[in-house]
């Protein structure tokens, strides 16, 4: 029994830290792509005609699809047998070779489909639609609950591929800046050529690495598979999921605010830093020089803070008697900064003073790194909580409730953003980056933009931490969890 229980508990090997890094790579460059740049991008480079109703639009019909699709494809991985491979790493080979299709087609729209706009959307309807099956199919959690049943190593499992993860967002922070060089060295004469080359080029980079990574990966625990689950998903499956999983009712709610607050932020970033810093409101001239610094420094100071705040994340937990202790401390750290900036910014003092905003974006990003590992454990918890009071492996159907309100979120955060531009009447040349719409418009827009990142965030915070009282699993469930979780494995092993 001894040697049985070794299995269970401390059976991490580097090809388990290897693998669960890699694997994550073209999904950690697809993600930072479609959050930073994507609507920007189509707005200022595509060159199609009203791209921003159109951005707004895809993305928020693209959220209708989810909410049929994402259930489907987590039906798809529960039912899912356990073969040679394992249950879970097919689904992650699809997912990878789906996005990597999907988000080069989403950046290289030829000049002559952008030119008929009919066409265009076409194209971006196909390709994101692509981008966003193989996303729903990406699902790391479920690796890292078949690798080790242990809640302390899972988080382990997590510091690596969250660190490339900020590391693939360090890259496309300084991205106008790589696309400007190779627009030059390669003779392009356009940002909009230059966009789709360097997407393909990272992409095409990090497609070989996240092959290598699911080969690498190996999985270990799996539940006992139930022969008489329904051979169908039914809307009532889904319903009873959320009214018997008390854990993921609250989780799920919490989230539905908090999820905004980073979404919001990245969504709206590079628009400040554009016009609050980079455009001369005389003349709507653009410096894409002081942008490509600025957008360097401003993804630095969220993305440096990002990784350190991961890698105090563990430490810092100790100190909370439950997961969702820790949590609700680094929604605090998140909501606070985020408040400050909006004061400043009503005060007039924001736009003055750049190192400001960048100090308050680095204390606000410190704590979204560092909520990163305990709500990567909630979800998992959720899951265990699946099996532990109903007996049923519904892990890629809990894990799809996350997938599907990240997805949700990230595509609501953008279409707000759309929706300023909209009424605005947002004018952009799409060779120079010149603002060509009404300029008296320009501090409007930044005032807007800083409530989107600022106030609404910080309201939504201080909601969910109240929600998040409400959260089933104490210190002793959770114990006594894990314990009838490992005995139900060795018996089955």
């Amino acid at each position: 029994m001894a040697k049985e229980a070794k299995k269970v508990k401390g059976s991490l090997t580097f090809r388990d830290y290897a693998g669960t890094a890699l694997m994550a790579l073209t999904d950690c460059i697809s993600a930072s792509l479609m959050t930073s740049w994507f609507m920007t991008y189509l707005t200022d480079y595509s060159g199609i005609a009203g791209a921003a109703a159109i951005a707004t639009t895809i993305l928020l019909v693209m959220r209708l699809f989810d909410a049929v699709n994402d259930p489907i494809e987590a039906w798809i991985m529960d039912k899912a047998k356990v073969g040679k491979f394992g249950k879970y790493k097919p689904f992650l080979l699809i997912s990878i070779l789906f996005e990597f299709i999907g988000v080069v087609g989403l950046f290289t729209l030829p000049e002559s489909v952008a030119a008929n706009r009919p066409l265009a959307i076409i194209w971006l309807v196909i390709a994101y639609l692509i981008y966003d099956i193989g996303g729903s199919f990406f699902a790391p959690n479920l690796i890292y609950r078949t690798v080790t049943l242990d809640s302390g190593e899972r988080g382990k499992l997590m510091i690596a591929p969250r660190m490339l993860n900020m590391i693939t967002g360090m890259i496309t922070g300084s991205f106008l800046a790589i696309v400007a060089n190779i627009n030059t060295s390669m003779n392009l004469g356009s940002l909009h050529r230059a966009f789709g080359r360097t997407v393909l080029i990272f992409e095409g980079a990090f497609l070989i690495f996240a092959l290598i990574g699911v080969f690498l990966v190996k999985e270990k625990h799996h539940p006992k598979e139930d022969e008489d689950e329904t051979a169908i998903i039914k809307v009532s499956d889904v319903i009873r999921l959320f009214k018997e999983n008390e854990a993921l009712r609250i989780r799920f709610l919490a989230t539905l605010f908090s999820g905004f607050m980073w979404t919001f932020m990245f969504a709206t970033m590079l628009y400040y830093l554009k016009y609050g810093y980079c455009v001369d409101p005389a003349t709507g001239a653009f410096d894409t020089d002081k942008y490509g610094i600025y957008s360097l420094i401003g993804s630095m100071m969220m993305l440096l803070p990002l990784l350190i705040g991961t890698v105090i994340a563990t430490p810092i937990m100790k100190k909370f008697e439950t997961t969702v202790k820790a949590y609700d401390f680094g929604l605090l750290l998140e909501a606070i900064p985020l408040g400050v900036m909006f004061v400043l910014q009503i005060l007039g003092i924001l736009q003055s003073v750049p190192v400001v905003f960048f100090i308050l974006l680095a204390i606000a990003a410190t704590g979204i790194g560092y909520n990163y590992i305990p709500g990567e454990i909630i979800n998992i918890e959720c899951m265990d909580y699946e099996l532990y009071k109903n007996g049923k492996d519904r892990s890629a159907m809990v894990n799809a409730t996350a997938k599907f309100l990240d997805k949700m979120q990230n595509a609501f955060s953008s279409g707000i953003v759309g929706l300023i531009l909209i009424a605005i009447g947002y004018k952009v040349d799409a060779a120079t980056g010149d603002y060509i719409g009404e300029l008296s418009t320009i501090p409007t827009m930044n005032n807007w933009f800083i409530v989107v990142m600022g106030l609404i965030p910080f309201i939504l915070g201080i909601i969910a931490i109240l929600i998040y009282r409400k959260y089933p699993i104490t210190k002793e469930i959770a114990a006594d969890m894990k314990a009838k979780l490992t005995k139900s494995q060795l018996e089955n092993n």
